[in-house]
C-alpha cells in the first residue's frame, strides 16, 4: 500500500479505528447508535476521512474497523493521544440498561 497520493503528490497518513457495538437486546425495528456516530463525527472533524469500513460480526455483537487517512502528519500523530471517551464525552456504558458489558459482570 502506498503512503503517497498519486493524484496531488502529498504524502497520506493512514491508521485503523476499531469500535466495538454489543448485541442489543431483540427490538422490532432498528435503532441509531448515537454514540457511534458522535465518534465518526468526531473523527471527520479532526481531519480525518474514512477510506474503508467494515463489520465483523460476533456472537456478542459487532465490529467495525474502519481505515482512516489524512494529509496533515500533526492530525496523524494526535491520532495516537487521542481518548475517544473524553474527547467525545462518551458515556463509558452502552446507552441501553438490557445490555450487560463484560467489565459491568460480577467476576
Amino acid at each position: 500500500m502506498s503512503s503517497r497520493s498519486v493524484r496531488s503528490g502529498k504524502r497520506v497518513y493512514r491508521t485503523t479505528f476499531t469500535f466495538f457495538i454489543p448485541a442489543p437486546p431483540l427490538r422490532k425495528s432498528g435503532y441509531r447508535e448515537v454514540e457511534f456516530d458522535k465518534i465518526m463525527r468526531g473523527i471527520l472533524d479532526s481531519g480525518f476521512e474514512l477510506e474503508e469500513l467494515n463489520t465483523v460480526p460476533s456472537t456478542n455483537g459487532i465490529f467495525l474497523i474502519g481505515v482512516l487517512r489524512t494529509t496533515n502528519k500533526k492530525v496523524f500523530e494526535s491520532d495516537a493521544q487521542l481518548d475517544i471517551h473524553e474527547r467525545f464525552k462518551l458515556s463509558h456504558m452502552h446507552s441501553s440498561p438490557d445490555i450487560v458489558l463484560d467489565e459491568e459482570q460480577d467476576v
